[in-house]
């Protein structure tokens, strides 16, 4: 159940971080601040869009990240909401009072910035990814999202409030149909980024995760997978009262023992993983059999499949970055690549791998730190098939590369993180021959005018002989918009 918050535990954790903010040193926020200004740059890029809609926007070269590019405008104008939220909270409000008075300034002035809510309030605006440019909940003007931020920065400071990383030996598990007939081969149901909770749409209407879900469990599945994201920050406490809880595990349609899996995020790990470990895993639960680890491993027949954590690690191995980009582990904390390094040992089929992060650019298909890494892990170039996450959108990419001197991996990538959060259409996927499929269908529940397009889900069935089938499904739809099959020969086996 979800935790309740202790006022003195509170107050301690605000000493405690002044404390360290006061020691001589550098500043541990820096990183912190100068990626908000990157982001900034980012949402200044798209103001000039929606003020120029028939001129592309400026080309901007930064480690920001849309999703962030509000921030500092947030830190130096306070949305009320949140405010209002932090009040009850002494340790996340000291921490934001230290922000405002620390952050670079924001160069986003107040008339740019009621412009904008002006321009796209009754009518949001897709961004190149399909992030919605819109004021609804978990839109980009969506508020609420400082708080992922302030919750991050309290990490920052404080190392120690981090819910340390269990680790232990696992064996690959074998999968089972739920029916028990041994003469078919189980369905595995993959939903991305599911942790809004349910709440009412502007017209009144349900929300994208009550639908998605509705859809997937219908389906014959014998096994479910979140791919990870619980929002704002998948709190056990801090400061709404346990979204870990309230948006997801209370919500998640139980597949019986052993059959229900669930990643780390980022989002999961700016409340400091404590609602992912300590909620989501928790003894009794519907993820008991993780046994509180945030990785596993299933079998069948000469299918491996893992289940990794691409967030515990992330920073540590990629700099300060909100989380963003994905890591399994680093050269002085190996357990996680330890573990999957053993259970790979002797394998040789075919291996798919699921993760919250991408293991490649959205647009481009170059593969990352976090491919590099699995695959060593693995001992392969790449495993046979990955599904992922983080990217609010869905996408079959025929195949992935590394660079232009090794243009292709024997990989097939899958982004279905569209399983609750609002996106767009994005711009470009259709000139781009390497993918077979993206999201775009407008979802009719909203005006022709909208950009809001069909959330998702996929459904997987790994085949005794080495090959699997899939198919993708956009909400509200009986019949799968991607569908195909695989032998194992066309995977190398």
């Amino acid at each position: 159940m979800a935790t309740q918050p202790d006022p003195e535990k509170e107050r301690a954790q605000l000493e405690q971080f002044k404390a360290k903010l006061d020691l001589e040193g550098d500043n541990p926020l820096d990183d912190f601040f100068h990626y908000l200004v990157e982001s900034e740059d980012q949402a200044l890029a798209l103001i000039y869009y929606v003020d120029h809609p028939h001129e592309p926007p400026p080309k901007v070269p930064s480690e920001g990240n849309i999703e962030f590019g509000f921030i500092l405008y947030w830190i130096h104008y306070p949305p009320a909401k949140v405010q209002g939220w932090l009040n009850d909270h002494p340790f996340l409000d000291g921490v934001f009072k230290t922000l405002q008075d620390l952050a670079p300034p924001t160069h986003i002035t107040t008339a740019q910035y009621d412009a904008l809510v002006a321009k796209i309030e009754t009518t949001a605006v897709s961004w190149d990814d399909g992030t919605l440019i819109g004021t609804g909940k978990y839109e980009q003007l969506d508020e609420g999202w400082i708080l992922a931020a302030i919750n991050y920065a309290a990490n920052i400071v404080i190392g120690g409030i981090v819910s340390p990383f269990p680790c232990a030996p696992i064996s690959a598990v074998p999968m089972t149909r739920k029916d028990g007939d041994g003469a078919k081969d189980p369905v595995i149901g993959i939903i991305g980024d599911w942790g809004t909770g349910y709440y009412s749409e502007p017209d009144g209407g349900n929300c994208p995760a009550k639908r998605v879900l509705e859809d997937v469990t219908g389906q014959p599945i014998d096994y479910l997978m979140h791919l990870g994201d619980v929002y704002y920050a998948g709190t056990d406490w801090r400061p709404l009262p346990g979204e870990e809880y309230l948006n997801f595990k209370t919500l998640w349609p139980d597949q019986g023992t052993g059959r229900n899996f669930t990643l780390n995020s980022n989002h999961e790990m700016y409340g400091a993983a404590s609602g992912y470990f300590d909620v989501a895993l928790e003894k009794g639960g519907p993820f008991a059999h993780q046994n509180g680890l945030s990785f596993f491993a299933l079998e069948y027949h000469d299918w491996l499949l893992l289940g990794l954590d691409s967030g515990y690690f992330s920073d540590q191995e990629n700099g300060r970055k909100f989380y963003m980009d994905g890591a399994i582990g680093t050269a002085t904390h190996r357990e996680q690549i330890d573990q999957i390094r053993s259970v790979c040992s002797g394998h040789q089929g075919p291996v798919m791998v699921m993760t919250h992060h991408n293991p490649c650019n959205s647009f481009t298909a170059n593969t990352n730190i976090l491919f590099k890494q699995v695959g060593q892990a693995i001992g392969a170039v790449g495993p046979a098939v990955w599904y992922w996450g983080h990217v609010h959108n869905g996408i079959v990419y025929e195949q992935l590369k590394i660079g232009d001197s090794i243009p292709y991996v024997p990989t097939k990538g899958r982004c279905c993180g569209h399983g609750a959060i609002p996106f767009g259409n994005g711009w470009g996927f259709e000139r781009n021959s390497n993918i077979a499929y993206y999201a775009h269908t407008h979802d009719d529940e909203f005006p022709a005018d909208s950009p809001r397009v069909k959330n998702g889900y996929a459904l997987v069935t790994l085949h005794r002989d080495g090959g699997f089938s899939e198919s993708l499904y956009e909400v509200g739809n009986s019949t799968p918009v991607f569908q195909k099959s695989w032998t194992a020969g066309d995977l190398g086996f």
